[in-house]
């Protein structure tokens, strides 16, 4: 039986640091680890992401050497609509790809997963109820049913401090406010990471090892 992980977090919030020490304290030589990373796989969706930019609906831009990436896609009913059907497309095969490189008794690191994409939609498209449609529904179901979920909390200040592609972020506001909606509505456990790191890679690895706080 495989044993799943999942660290999850807006951009900065330091995720793959912790789940790569996470490994060092958990893992052992029975089992293998397997680290999974999957953020808005584009597949099907690609040929409307370039009617996205064509239309403006996608905008980029450089700053101090640093490229941006701001999607508006709630100014179209129908991309809105038909970007996340695609983008669960997308995801459902890259998955199946990527399972297919887990044997039993693997320990799994996910890191950008379903959560994750699900966010990413929900800003795009400001739809805040994304979560609870089918659509959404679909990629919660995605996440293995025996898998410990953590969610990363960082004030958006801090995150502009320690990552310096953030500072001029117009959307991490938005990134911070969605998992802190999306960890109230799920009832996900949350891990505040501003301040000691050790602190919070400790209370993560109670939290995963004993289900305790």
């Amino acid at each position: 039986m495989n044993i799943f992980y999942y660290i999850a977090g807006s951009d900065g919030s330091g995720k793959t640091s912790l789940l790569i020490d996470l490994e060092k304290k958990i893992s052992t030589k029975t089992n293998k680890t397997v680290h999974i990373w999957i953020r808005s796989p584009k597949i099907f969706s690609k040929p409307l992401m370039g009617y996205c930019r064509l239309m403006g609906l996608t905008k980029y831009t450089t700053i101090d050497g640093v490229k941006y990436c701001n999607r508006e896609l709630y100014k179209s009913k129908f991309v809105s609509y038909t970007f996340p059907i695609l983008q669960l497309i997308d995801f459902k095969i890259k998955w199946y790809f990527e399972r297919k490189k887990i044997n039993n008794n693997d320990l799994v690191l996910l890191d950008r997963f379903s959560l994750d994409t699900l966010a990413d939609l929900m800003i795009d498209t400001k739809r805040m109820d994304l979560h609870k449609s089918w659509i959404g529904k679909q990629f919660l179901k995605a996440i293995p049913k025996n898998t410990k979920i953590i969610i990363l909390k960082v004030d958006e200040e801090v995150i502009r401090k320690r990552k310096i592609d953030t500072l001029h972020d117009v959307m991490l506001k938005d990134k911070v406010d969605i998992y802190q909606l999306l960890s109230k509505d799920l009832k996900i456990k949350v891990i505040e990471n501003n301040n000691d790191y050790n602190t919070a890679l400790n209370k993560a690895f109670k939290y995963i090892s004993h289900g305790k706080d």
